[in-house]
C-alpha cells in the first residue's frame, strides 16, 4: 500500500467522531466478545458474514473486503495471519 493511501486512512480515522450511540455499541460488543476464544470469534464472524451478505448489494458486500485489505499495513503480523484465516474461511482470499 502506498504511503499516501496509509496517510489517507490515518486522516479519515482522525476525523471519525463517534456518537454516544456508537460508543455504547462498541462497549457492548467489547463486553460481549471479551472472553471469547479465537475459534468462537471465527464462528461469530461467519454468522455475521452470512447476515451481511444477505442484506447488502454485491457491491456493498465487496467493499467491506476492500476496506479490510486496506488496513493490512496497520496490522501486526499476528493480526494479518488472523485476517488471512478469516478471509480464507469466508472464501475471500
Amino acid at each position: 500500500m502506498k504511503e499516501k493511501d496509509i496517510q489517507k486512512i490515518v486522516d479519515n480515522i482522525g476525523k471519525y467522531n463517534p456518537s454516544e450511540e456508537d460508543i455504547m455499541l462498541i462497549e457492548s460488543l467489547q463486553d460481549q466478545y471479551m472472553d471469547k476464544s479465537d475459534d468462537d470469534l471465527f464462528v461469530e464472524i461467519i454468522r455475521v458474514n452470512d447476515e451481511i451478505e444477505n442484506n447488502l448489494s454485491p457491491e456493498q458486500y465487496e467493499e467491506i473486503f476492500h476496506k479490510l485489505e486496506s488496513i493490512r499495513p496497520m496490522l501486526s503480523e499476528e493480526q494479518n495471519l488472523k485476517l488471512d484465516k478469516i478471509l480464507k474461511i469466508l472464501n475471500k482470499d
